[in-house]
Formats: C-alpha cells, structure tokens, sequence
C-alpha cells in the first residue's frame, strides 16, 4: 500500500522542508524517491515518486521549471528543491505552475543534508510495503484457512482490523483475451476440435467449451495502482490482495451500499486516466458478519466474476445482494442437487448439440433474452425467423416441453443459470 505525502513530511517536520506551492496535492500516494537533476532524468520516472533535485544538473536556474513539468507529466508525486549554490530561489513560474495542478512543491536550505529526509522517506515506505505483505498473507490466511484462526485474527487485531467487524471482499479480473462458448465438434479422431486449450463447461459435460482467457498482468498492475492511490487518498479502511492474476480488494467496517459507492468510485479513477475496462470483470461478495467469514465474501465475489466472465459481462459490477436467483444457486453448497437440475432440464439438449454439432442450446438462451421474441432472436444471431421457429419446434420435440407454457421457461432458463454456477 502506498503512504500519504502528508504523512511524510510530517515525519520529518525537523529538517526544515518548506511547502512553497501544490497544498492541494499532499493527500497524494507516494511510492519511492528518486534524485532528479535534470530534465531528461525526470522523464524517467514511473510515477508516484517525491523528486529529489538540487539543480547540480541544470545549466541555469531558469531550468528548474521545466524539470518540474517533466516530473509531473510522468506522474511524479511532488518536488523537493534544495536551495543553494545551483538554485538560489524558485520562480513564480514554476510555482504557478504547481499551485494550478496541486503538485506538492518543498524547499529544503542548503545545510540541510537531502539524503536524510530521503532515508526518512525510504524507511517509512518500506516499512508500509511491509505492513501491507504482512496483513496481505493474513488475509489470504483467512480466505483460504478460515478455521485456523491462530494464523490470521491477531495479525488482522494489530493491523487495526478487529475480528468482529463486518467484511466484504471484492475481485477484480482482467483477460488477455476473452472467453467464449463454442460447441466441440468432434474431429475423425472422435475428438474435440476445440482442442487441449479449453475447459469443460458444467464439470464433465461433453458438448460445450468455455475457452479460458490469461490474465493479463499488466493491466491488474495498472488498476492496483490506480485503486491504492484512491483508497490512500481518501484513507479507506480497504486492503489489496494479489491472488491466481486477480485482484482482491478486502472492505472493513463498510455497508453493502458504501462497497458499491466505492468500487464504482475506483472504476472511474480507472477510466479517468484513459484505461478501459474491457475484458474486465468484477464480483462483490456478501458483507459478513466478522472477519471468520471473510472466506465466504471471496468465494461468492470469484463466483460472481466468473459469472461476469462467462456471460461477457466486462466493466458491469455483479453485486451479490442483487444477484437474483444466481445468489440461491451459489448458495447451493451440494453440487450433485445443481447437477442434477441441469441434466433434467437442459442437458438432453446439450448432449443432441454435442452428437449432432447444433446450436439449439445457444438459440434457446438468446430466445429467452429476448422474452420470447422470435423476430429479435432471429435479428441476434444474423439467421431468418423460419430457422429459428424451426429450431424451437426441435427443441420441444427433444425435451419433450411445450415453449409456449410459462414454468417449462422458468425450468428451463433456470437450468441455463444453473449450467453457468457450475462452471464457475
């Protein structure tokens, strides 16, 4: 996690570090430090440094700022400015500058040694990246081991975290490429021409693929950075944990309707700095009742991304609480009840699909997305109202069931739902 500007310099109130300008900019998150003695130099920068300069490397003092803007546009945090021998005031330009764009701008005298308040920095950083790895294991500790209780309730008690809080766990998933459903149309081998790069839909159903996209690291890395600068700034009691490619973002002490405020408030700082969010999917689990059932929020939040993936779903928060019947069906603990709903209602349909290389289980789902509408199902999947009409027929021939009849829908779009939860 990242630490405040604000918290640092309080940190060093002794050293005699001024604020000259960007008073607006000191709720910032802070990252490392970094000397920077030139222009060129502060174009290198990752972003959310403090820019150490005293100006050993500029040719005149009016150089300074443009090493202020160049550390800006790369994302810099705030500027340090060592008054001396090679820069012996700061311009009102450059302070203009910082004043408009709230860009935290310091004054350090010259007997002042800039490697001590460098080390200050460094110390504190380190020391919350420690803190946060720490209460990270923790938390991983309480997703995966929640009856081991020894090995993550008294770290979460120091970490500010009681074990009697209410908790709710959001995750974040970004893809390289996006999964798709496609029938596996058998090769003159008798095997899946879909190939070794796909997973079985509904634990061992033969007829349909669901191809798996990677997670794309980089991206994650991208709203990580993006959500910790948030929740620093505005000092949210939420905690950031890596796991499998996701991200897993842990609320404490938070209402249903504040993790949704929040998590909305986090995918527009995500598009506020130009990055998008397709194929991305977020799931937000139930809030619990304490820090025992932290595990349960995860697993209920992975569920819903998964959901969200399969359904194409990217960029839409899926809320557990407003889930509709796929909060009973994840509720469902004995998979073999939701297995054997889905073999009596549309697995008929899925094994004719798989011997027979249709599509009628896929026409069946778009039928149902368009309440029943021949003409916009036709209009979705690009083929005349007679093929789809035909296609219907087929289906009530094969599962026996007359389509016109309003719970053999509700059976049978149920057991649609019912096939995706099992394969999340």
């Amino acid at each position: 996690m990242t630490v405040r500007l604000k918290e640092l310099v309080e940190q060093t109130a002794d050293q005699n570090m001024v604020l000259v300008a960007g008073r607006g900019g000191l709720d910032r998150p802070v990252r490392w430090v970094h000397m920077v003695e030139n222009e060129e130099i502060a174009g290198f920068l990752e972003g959310q440094e403090i820019a150490f300069t005293t100006g050993i490397g500029l040719e005149t003092q009016e150089d300074l700022y443009p090493l202020v803007k160049s550390a800006y546009a790369s994302g810099a945090t705030g500027v340090v400015v060592n008054i001396g021998p090679f820069i012996h005031q700061i311009s009102p330009e450059t302070i203009r500058f910082c004043d408009e764009h709230d860009f935290p701008l310091f004054k350090v005298p010259w007997s002042v040694h800039m490697a001590q308040i460098m080390h200050s920095f460094s110390l504190a950083i380190t020391m919350s990246e420690k803190h946060s790895m720490e209460l990270a294991a923790a938390l991983e500790n309480a997703i995966f081991h929640p009856d081991r209780e020894e090995m993550y309730l008294e770290y979460l008690e120091q970490s500010g975290f009681a074990k009697d809080w209410n908790y709710c766990v959001t995750v974040f998933s970004a893809c390289a490429d996006t999964a798709m459903m496609m029938p596996a149309e058998p090769m003159d081998d008798g095997t899946s021409a879909v190939g070794a790069a796909t997973a079985s839909v509904a634990g061992n159903e033969p007829g349909i693929h669901l191809v798996h996209g990677h997670h794309d690291a980089e991206r994650v890395a991208l709203y990580s950075r993006d959500i910790e600068s948030l929740i620093t700034r505005n000092q949210w009691r939420v905690a950031v944990v890596h796991i499998e490619g996701r991200l897993v973002l842990v609320f404490a002490r938070y209402t249903a309707e504040q993790v949704e405020m929040m998590v909305r408030e986090m995918i527009a700082a995500i598009r506020s700095q130009g990055t998008t969010l397709e194929r991305t999917y977020i799931g937000v689990g139930k809030v619990t009742k304490s820090a025992r059932c932290i595990g349960k929020s995860y697993n209920q939040a992975l569920k819903l991304e998964r959901l969200q993936h399969l359904r194409g779903r990217a960029g839409e928060v899926a809320l557990y609480d407003n889930s509709g019947i796929d909060k009973l069906l994840l509720a469902v603990s004995d998979h073999a009840i939701l297995e054997d709903y889905y073999h009596d209602s549309i697995g008929p349909l899925v094994e004719y699909d798989r011997v027979n290389g249709t599509d009628l289980t896929e026409t069946l789902r778009v039928y149902f997305q368009f309440s029943g509408s021949v003409k916009e199902t036709a209009a979705s999947m690009f083929v005349h109202r007679n093929t789809v009409s035909y296609k219907l027929n087929k289906i009530e021939d094969i599962l026996g069931v007359s389509l016109s009849d309003f719970r053999t829908r509700e059976f049978l779009s149920v057991g649609l739902q019912v096939r995706e939860v099992l394969d999340c």
